[in-house]
């Protein structure tokens, strides 16, 4: 069941990223011992980051750890 994505605004898909970032990035940080801000520089600084912002790519929508998923496929592939 899906939803009607043009009902949603971009103010909404920028909670929904933000809100699917923090997530990730606690649970990240809590699997691997660095600290949040750390975690979140580094995080910002990457093509994930741009991707999570770009809600032409619903990464927004695809929740936390999918967005884990293709950050680490980032981090190890360059």
């Amino acid at each position: 069941m899906g939803f009607d994505e043009e009902a949603v605004t971009d103010e909404q898909r920028e909670a929904c990223a933000v809100v699917v970032m923090r997530t990730m990035l606690e649970d990240w940080c809590d699997d691997t011992g660095v600290p949040f801000d750390d975690a979140l520089d580094a995080f910002a600084s990457s093509r994930t980051y741009e991707l999570l912002f770009d809600f032409s790519s619903r990464q927004w929508a695809e929740g936390p750890d999918n967005l884990r998923f293709v950050w680490e496929q980032e981090r190890r592939n360059g």
